[in-house]
């Protein structure tokens, strides 16, 4: 197989206009679309590189308003348990003065009906003076009238 210098000139001639028209007709239409491509693709990610630096912004700052949340409810919490202490002193305090007054009361009922108790006791006393002297007398007058009868049944008559 023998070339000629003619046909290596031809196809070299050829391979020259083939190349110059897919450069004029393709390759422009290629490079644009894989120049926009590329710039989509630099888009992008300059948009992931926004976002995650809005993210890491947003991150930040609800773990801010996590920890600010964080102390208030410890505030809260704190001020909650301060404020179950003083009612719980109140409520024993409140207890303790009923207690006070329960027991003065109870001294006072009690001192009363000692009182009731005494004037009962003495009531019944004077009764059972007053029932023994009435025997004693009715017996001092049973013995009275025996000797009497006994004297007029001695003298005769």
């Amino acid at each position: 197989m023998s070339l000629s210098l003619q046909e290596i000139i031809t196809q070299a001639l050829g391979f020259l206009i083939l190349l110059f028209v897919l450069r004029k007709i393709f390759w422009k239409p290629i490079l644009t679309t894989l120049e926009s491509r590329r710039g989509r693709i630099e888009e992008a990610f300059k948009q992931i590189e926004s976002s995650k630096k809005e993210i890491e912004s947003l991150k930040s700052s609800y773990q801010l308003r996590l920890e600010k949340i964080e102390e208030e409810a410890r505030g809260k919490l704190q001020t909650a348990i301060d404020e179950g202490r003083k009612i719980a002193r109140e409520i024993q305090e409140k207890a303790r003065e009923d207690a006070k007054e329960v027991l003065a009361h109870s001294k006072e009922n009690l001192s009363l009906e000692i009182a009731k108790a005494r004037i009962e006791l003495r009531k019944e006393i004077a009764e059972l003076t007053l029932l023994a002297a009435e025997k004693l007398l009715k017996e001092i007058q049973d013995q009275i009238l025996q000797r009497l009868k006994i004297h007029e049944l001695v003298s005769g008559g």
